[in-house]
C-alpha cells in the first residue's frame, strides 16, 4: 500500500513497509517492550523486527490506523508503555513524513517474568 501526502515541496510517498519498519523500532525502543507479537497466533515471540508484517498492521481510515502488538516485561506500566508508544509514532510519522496518523492500536499479547 502507497501513502502519499504533499509537502511545500512537493508529493511524498511512503510504502506501508517504510511505517511498519518505523512503528517496529518506535515500539521495540520503548522501556518495558520485549519484542514484536505475532498477531494472528500468540504462541510467536520475536525479538526484533523480524516479522514485522505479522505484528504491525497499517491501513488508512481518515489518517494512519497503525495497530502494533507487543510482549512487555512483568511489573511494567502497560498504560504507560502504550503512551509512549502513542506519542512517539506518531511524532515520528508527522515529522519525517508529513502523514497524519487517526489512531494507534497497541495491543498487549503477553507478559514475560524476568527469572
Amino acid at each position: 500500500m502507497l501513502f502519499k501526502t504533499k509537502s511545500e515541496l512537493g508529493m511524498i510517498c511512503v510504502r506501508d513497509k517504510a511505517i511498519k519498519t518505523i512503528a517496529s523500532h518506535v515500539a521495540c525502543s520503548c522501556y518495558g517492550v520485549i519484542g514484536l507479537a505475532h498477531r494472528r497466533t500468540k504462541k510467536s515471540f520475536f525479538d526484533t523486527k523480524d516479522n514485522m508484517n505479522e505484528a504491525i498492521k497499517v491501513s488508512y481510515n481518515n489518517g494512519l490506523v497503525i495497530d502494533i502488538h507487543i510482549y512487555v516485561s512483568y511489573g511494567m506500566n502497560i498504560q504507560t508503555i502504550s503512551g509512549s508508544i502513542l506519542e512517539t509514532l506518531t511524532y515520528t510519522l508527522n515529522d519525517s513524513f508529513g502523514l497524519k496518523v487517526n489512531k494507534v492500536n497497541v495491543h498487549v499479547d503477553g507478559i514475560r517474568m524476568d527469572k
